[in-house]
């Protein structure tokens, strides 16, 4: 058996503090991970940290990406148990999708829809949540409880496959060590969890 990873974050963005307020949830993002706990991220984000768009599939773990710049972020892991085969499946089409990365954009109308229970799909548009669950879906890897375009990253929480292992800063999450650059300081902020 496998893992495939997913984290929940809310960043303290202009566009995550309006996603907040609108929904009251509280993580206004989601990645989806194939390494080791918080490693090879992939999500639809900005693709440079200090600007919100544009925002195409994009790695997350790397230095210099938002969550390498603001290792306080505030985030929840969780893992799902798969077969080695549905993880390869996972992995073959995030990175086709990453290799094509230029030909994806984010959907600003999709995320707008989803808070109002409107489906929307449109060819190589999505968020993150829809990025996450439709990979996850097609795959085999999970069933989802609606279509992918309606789900937040909210909803990922409450799925009884999906284990919580940690909250907590992501600087500390399992798996993150990788995305800092070595010798960079950081204070520790807010509460640590290991599940």
């Amino acid at each position: 058996m496998s893992y495939i990873y997913i984290i929940l974050t809310r960043s303290n963005t202009v566009y995550s503090r309006l996603i907040h307020a609108v929904t009251g949830d509280k993580y206004t993002h989601v990645s989806l991970g194939l390494g080791d706990g918080a490693s090879e991220l992939y999500s639809f984000s900005r693709k440079r940290a200090h600007l919100p768009l544009p925002s195409p599939i994009v790695r997350e773990d790397v230095p210099g990406s938002y969550l390498a710049r603001h290792p306080d972020t505030p985030c929840a892991l969780y893992r799902l148990r798969v077969d080695a085969s549905v993880k390869e499946s996972v992995r073959r089409r995030v990175e086709t999708m990453y290799e094509r990365r230029e030909h994806y954009h984010y959907s600003l109308i999709g995320a707008a829809l989803c808070k109002l229970d409107i489906a929307h799909e449109r060819a190589e548009h999505y968020f993150c949540s829809q990025f996450v669950a439709e990979v996850l879906s097609k795959c085999g890897a999970l069933e989802l409880p609606k279509s992918a375009s309606l789900m937040r990253p909210a909803d990922f929480a409450a799925l009884p496959e999906l284990e919580q292992i940690y909250a907590g800063p992501v600087i500390h999450a399992p798996g993150a060590e990788d995305m800092y650059m070595k010798g960079a300081s950081h204070g520790q902020a807010g509460e640590v969890r290991a599940f």
